[in-house]
């Protein structure tokens, strides 16, 4: 084989994995958060082998899609502290939360389907929520810091808890609250988590 020959193939190769993951995706959006490999290969255009050429088992093709989703979204995973005024502040964090849990929704609901399963989906869940959690610590340091450790601590766990993709899917599935809604009630919630 030729090298160009084999370059063209490793080509086809990375865009069937692409189209794999965009299927995936796509699939999770329309509310199948557990297609079968038969569903993705037709979707595809491709046979259930060419999909396990590239991907072992549902687990890698999960993880291969929490990688995407860091990438295209990787501004917003990194959760930068918000400046400004106390009130700004406040809206900062609600806004970043609105934007991040939207965007990944439909790839987040999957994800939980095989996290209890997936010690490399926990690790990837269990970072983010550490960057989640220290953007608020930053953010609200001088709220923070002016209040006793204990009553610190306890207030660092209503932020996380209140800003948490398990509030925001409550507030926008469970209760079925628009995402400016959402974002008012969350805003509502840090400014009461912060008032002495």
């Amino acid at each position: 084989m030729t090298a160009k020959a084999e370059d063209g193939r490793v080509a086809r190769g990375l865009r069937t994995r692409e189209a794999v993951i965009d299927t995936m995706l796509e699939l999770n959006a329309e509310g199948n958060l557990t297609p079968t490999i038969e569903q993705i290969a037709e979707r595809v255009g491709r046979t259930t082998r060419a999909i396990y050429q590239h991907f072992q088992d549902k687990e890698a093709l999960a993880v291969a899609m929490a990688e995407r989703q860091l990438r295209t979204h990787g501004e917003l995973f990194r959760a930068r502290p918000v400046e400004g005024d106390l009130p700004q502040r406040i809206s900062g964090i609600a806004d970043h939360r609105a934007a991040l849990f939207e965007a990944v929704a439909p790839a987040r609901r999957a994800a939980l389907v095989r996290l209890h399963a997936s010690p490399e989906l926990q690790r990837q869940q269990t970072e983010v929520a550490a960057h989640l959690r220290d953007q608020l610590a930053t953010t609200f340091e001088p709220e923070l810091g002016a209040l006793d450790v204990d009553t610190a601590a306890d207030t660092l766990e209503l932020l996380d808890l209140h800003t948490s993709w398990d509030t925001w899917e409550r507030l926008r599935t469970w209760q079925g609250l628009s995402a400016d809604r959402a974002k008012q009630l969350v805003s509502g919630l840090i400014t009461q988590a912060l008032s002495p």
